[in-house]
Formats: structure tokens, C-alpha cells, sequence
């Protein structure tokens, strides 16, 4: 109790710190803490390699849109590389604007009218012949020098925008190469453009079976596929397949947010759904969706289960573990303590009781203990036999030695009788006194064995009472006596010389303040001053310290007023006398015996 008090607040309240640490008293918790403490870092580690795998998991529908994004990027620049070599190659043909004609009219066929339009322009970007699949797009007759190649053999491909659009809500890109316009005879007269306008979305019927871009056009598929064009607006992939459906309002206006030809590669999760967008070729956007599928939901559902599993079996193993430690650990430790609070609170054989179920380690202990207390109990009971036979024979002693003055009182008492001179009587008389005195003192301090302190109270009333019947003064007689002494207690050192003291100063009282058989009365009194100091006062009502009486007093008992100084000097206390209606005799010393206590508590 007196270490907690360092713990607390002014307001009583137990700081953190301490109420933490409580929780780490017992065993038990300190084991599941030790354990936890060296499983930490394997649960740590596996939970951050599943903790790394979920996040995985959960990024893998948008990591295949993002990818959807690339392929097709890629699919488009595949068929402007095969547009841009079938131009390249028609423009190194010498042939005239009806042979070329006739040249884009036999590839428009074979490519199945895939093309928009294949054109051939003059040296000022004039359509001069063209072949349309379709109704022709409502576009200007003259292409922008923007639009032109810059020189022989290059290739410009720009973003087509068709003023209302497609009904079909197509985007078209423009590929333009630079040749040269020969004459009927094959003989170059003029420059030109070939070009073409081909649709960025693909169409089933000019796939071919195994096209790795049926993935994309397939009902129900992985990934669902849009051209966004430059100014957003949106086309499935696929123009002649089945219409996914639109992407949410919150997915347009985040495509919207990005402006042509200024953005990069985007992804943005919507619910279990992933949604990528980015720029390909020929200036137009593309936007991918793609689902979680079974197996990553499955994977996701897995995560989940054995994360509550693995804390499940967390959890049981602990329990298990204090459960353990309780059993086998904490009960044996409780079993034993008890035993040796049984033990020191009734005394006795120590009795472990262990088995053989408990740890060694308890074991040894709950065996070292027992022989351990019976040793103790074996010197306990010697030291107890040698206390009970000290304690006899002090009190032996003591009767002896109380017996012994009292023999040599009624020796004083005995030769004073045979005395016939008064003084040599009276002085024989006195010394009696004072040996009765000390045979009291004796008596008291040592009746009940105790050597360090003694009473006051009864012991100072016996005492005065003592010296009136030695003086032939009953009570009720001429001289009364009243006796005042609070439970004082004091220290053998204190006690003798204060007991000499009230006995010279009433015995004087008795013979020298009541002459001629005058009445009076005798009163002593003893009280605590203070916490450290006592005051004796001895009063009496008889004729006072008068000149004459003093002088005769001194000449007659000279020895117990010298008696009288030296014990108060003894006791380091300061005596003062008056003599207002009588003598009043006024003692104030220190208790030495609180000192000590005060000393031994400070301690």
C-alpha cells in the first residue's frame, strides 16, 4: 500500500501508466503477450503478403481494362499500317486517274467495302476520283493543307470530324499519302493524294474467324469496349455487334472531364467494375469496362473466410495457451502461495502438496520451500524454548534483586529503630525511603517483563501512598494526599530519578511543612506538557520556605536537596519553586522514550 501511494494523482486517480502495467501482472497475460510478441512478425508478414494479394485481386479487373485499352490502341494502328501500305502501294503504281480509280474500286472490294471512302486528290487536296461505301459523308470537296502530306511519300493521319455525325455515331479517321498523277502513258504529269476515311469501330462481318478481336465483340463478354470520339461522344466498338450498354452518367462525366489529345492513360473503379480510358490512333479515345469474375470474386470470398479463420484459430490458440498456463502454471503458483499464507498465518508444518503433475521447476520450488519452513520451524520453536527460559530467569532475577532491597529497607528500618540520636535516625529514615522507592520502581517495571517502558500513573500513586504510611501518616489523617499521574510512560532511565525525586520532595513535605501537628495536604501531580515534554509538580499548604525553616532544612537534609538537583540535571529538565500558600515544587523534562519512538517511526 505504501509503494501504490507514488502512483497516484492528487485526486486520487491512477495514472495510465500504472493501470497499463496492472494488466501485465499475471502470468497468463504476460505468456499470450510473449507469444504474441514472437508470432507478430509471421502474423505481419502473412498478413501483409494477403493484405498485398486482396489489393491484387481487387486491382485486376483494371489492370485488364487498362490492357483492353493497349490492344485495342493497337488493333487500329495494325489496320493504318495495312491502309497506309495499300496506298503506298497504289501511289507507286504509273497509272492515270482512271486506273487508279479502277485500282480503289478493286480494293474497296476486296476489303468488302470496309472503307468509308478511297479517294484520289490533286496537288490542291480536289477530290478527283472517288469511291464511296455507302452514302458519301457530308464533308468538304477540298481537304485543308493541314490535312496534306508535306512531302513525297509521307503520311498524314488525322481525326475525321463529320459535321452531325454518323448515323451510326462512328468515328472516322483520314489517312493521306503523297503520289504522283502519270497520263495515259504512264508518264507522270502532276502530283497528288491518296487517301482514305476508315471508321474506327470494327464490324463483325469483316472479321475473319479466329480474329483475336472477337474477344471484344462477343455478347456477355470479359470487356465491353467504346470509341469515345474528339468531341465525346461515344460508339460501341463494334458497329454491326449487340449495344453494351451505356457506361453510368458517373463514368461520361469523368471522360468528359478530359480534353482531346491532352490526357493519358485513366482508370476509375465503379463498384465491382473497372473502367480504363486513354488515347489511341488517329486522335480518338477508347473506353474499356471489365468485371470481376469468378474466379477473383471467389479469391476475394476466400481472403475473407480465412482471415476470420486464421483469427478464429488465433484467438482459440491463446485461450488455450492461458488456459494452459492457468492449469498448469498459475493454479500449481496459487497452491503454493496459499500454503504459505496458511502457513505464516496459523503456523505450523509447511505442506506444499504438490503432484506430479506440476512443472519440475514448481516442484523443486514447493520441496525447497517445505524444507526450508521446517528448518525455520525448528529454530523458531529452540529460539521460543530459549525466550521462555530467558524470560524466567530475568523474572527471577528481578524478584531476587526487588527482594533483596525490600530486605535491605527493613535492614535500614531495623538499625534506625536501634538508634537513639534523631538526626542519625532520621538520616536512616530517608535512605530506607529511598531503597523502598527503588524496590517499587523494580517491582512495576519488571511485573510484566517489559524492560523499555513503564506506567506512571499507578506507579506514582503506590509510591506517595508508600512514603505516607512509612511516615506514619494514614490516609484521612492530619495530612491528606491527592495524586494526579496521567498514563505516562517512561524509560527506565527516567523512572528512577523521577521516583527519588518525588520521594525526597514529599517526604520533606511530610516533616517540615505541617510543625506542631498543624493540618494540611500534600498534592503531586503528572501530565503531558507537550508532544515532548512531562511536568511533575509537588504542592503542599504548610508554612512555606521561610528563612528559618530553609536554613534548618538545608543544615538538616543538605544530601536530598543535592539529591534533588542531581536528578533533575539527570533528567535535563528544569525545576522551579514558589511559595504562594505553602511550596509548589515545578519539574519540566523531555521524554526521552517519545524521542525514540519518533526516531524509530521516522525510520
Amino acid at each position: 500500500m505504501e509503494r501504490d501511494k507514488g502512483y497516484r494523482r492528487p485526486g486520487g486517480e491512477t495514472p495510465h501508466p500504472a493501470r497499463v502495467w496492472r494488466l501485465f501482472d499475471t502470468v497468463s497475460t504476460r505468456m499470450v503477450m510473449i507469444i504474441l510478441l514472437s508470432a507478430g512478425p509471421i502474423a505481419i508478414i502473412g498478413g501483409l503478403q494477403a493484405w498485398n494479394s486482396y489489393r491484387h485481386t481487387l486491382a485486376a479487373p483494371a489492370f485488364r481494362a487498362d490492357m483492353a485499352v493497349s490492344r485495342i490502341d493497337l488493333e487500329i494502328r495494325h489496320d493504318v499500317d495495312h491502309v497506309s501500305a495499300l496506298l503506298s502501294s497504289v501511289s507507286r503504281m504509273a497509272l492515270d486517274e482512271q486506273g487508279v480509280g479502277n485500282t480503289l474500286q478493286l480494293a474497296q472490294s476486296l476489303t468488302g467495302h470496309f472503307y468509308r471512302q478511297l479517294a484520289l486528290l490533286d496537288d490542291r487536296g480536289m477530290i478527283v476520283v472517288a469511291v464511296n461505301s455507302g452514302a458519301p459523308l457530308p464533308l468538304p470537296p477540298q481537304l485543308s493543307t493541314d490535312e496534306l502530306p508535306s512531302f513525297s511519300g509521307d503520311v498524314r493521319i488525322v481525326p475525321l470530324d463529320v459535321p452531325g455525325q454518323d448515323p451510326d455515331g462512328r468515328s472516322y479517321i483520314r489517312i493521306t499519302i503523297a503520289t504522283m498523277i502519270a497520263d495515259s502513258g504512264g508518264n507522270p504529269v502532276r502530283h497528288g493524294f491518296l487517301t482514305a476515311i476508315m471508321p474506327v469501330v470494327w464490324t463483325r462481318h469483316h472479321l475473319q474467324i479466329g480474329d483475336p478481336r472477337l474477344d471484344f465483340i462477343q455478347k456477355d463478354g470479359a470487356i465491353d469496349a467504346w470509341i469515345v470520339g474528339r468531341d465525346h461522344n461515344i460508339a460501341p466498338l463494334c458497329g454491326d455487334c449487340w449495344r453494351p450498354r451505356q457506361p453510368p452518367a458517373q463514368v461520361m462525366a469523368w471522360v468528359a472531364a478530359f480534353q482531346p489529345g491532352h490526357y493519358g492513360r485513366q482508370v476509375l473503379s465503379v463498384g465491382d467494375a473497372a473502367y480504363a480510358f486513354g488515347p489511341v490512333e488517329g486522335g480518338v479515345g477508347a473506353l474499356t469496362m471489365t468485371r470481376r469474375n469468378m474466379a477473383e470474386t471467389h479469391a476475394l470470398v476466400m481472403f475473407v473466410i480465412w482471415l476470420f479463420v486464421i483469427i478464429a484459430l488465433l484467438g482459440c490458440g491463446l485461450t488455450g495457451v492461458a488456459m494452459s498456463a492457468n492449469v498448469l502454471l498459475v493454479a500449481p503458483l496459487r497452491r503454493l502461495t496459499s500454503s504459505v499464507e496458511l502457513w505464516q498465518a496459523d503456523g505450523g508444518v509447511f505442506d506444499a502438496r504438490y503432484s506430479w503433475a506440476m512443472p519440475v521447476e514448481i516442484r523443486r520450488l514447493a520441496a525447497a520451500f517445505t524444507k526450508a519452513t521446517r528448518s525455520l520451524t525448528r529454530h523458531e520453536q529452540r529460539l521460543a524454548r530459549a525466550s521462555a527460559r530467558q524470560d524466567l530467569l530475568l523474572k527471577e532475577m528481578h524478584h531476587r534483586v526487588k527482594n533483596n532491597l525490600q530486605i535491605v529497607a527493613s535492614l535500614l528500618n531495623l538499625q534506625g529503630n536501634r538508634i537513639r540520636l534523631p538526626e542519625a535516625r532520621e538520616e536512616f529514615a530517608q535512605a530506607r525511603d529511598r531503597v523502598r522507592a527503588l524496590a517499587t520502581l523494580h517491582r512495576y517495571l519488571y511485573s510484566d517483563g517489559e524492560l523499555l517502558s513503564l506506567s506512571m500513573e499507578q506507579f506514582v500513586t503506590e509510591l506517595c501512598h508508600q512514603i505516607f504510611q512509612a511516615a506514619g501518616e494514614d490516609q484521612g489523617g492530619r495530612i491528606t494526599l491527592s495524586v494526579d499521574a496521567e498514563g505516562l510512560e517512561l524509560g527506565p532511565d527516567q523512572a528512577v530519578p523521577m521516583a527519588l525525586i518525588v520521594t525526597e520532595i514529599v517526604s520533606n513535605a511530610i516533616k517540615y511543612a505541617f510543625p506542631d501537628g498543624r493540618h494540611g495536604s500534600v498534592a503531586v501531580m503528572l501530565a503531558r506538557a507537550d508532544g515532548r515534554h512531562a511536568r511533575l509538580s509537588v504542592a503542599d499548604d504548610g508554612i512555606g520556605l521561610a528563612e528559618g525553616h530553609r536554613r534548618s532544612a538545608e543544615q538538616r537534609s543538605g544530601l536530598g536537596t543535592q539529591l534533588i538537583r542531581g536528578f533533575v540535571r539527570q533528567l535535563g529538565g528544569v525545576m522551579d519553586i514558589s511559595e504562594e500558600n505553602g511550596t509548589r515544587y515545578v519539574l519540566l523534562f523531555p521524554i526521552q522514550l517519545a524521542h525514540a519512538r519518533e526516531k524509530r517511526a521516522a525510520g
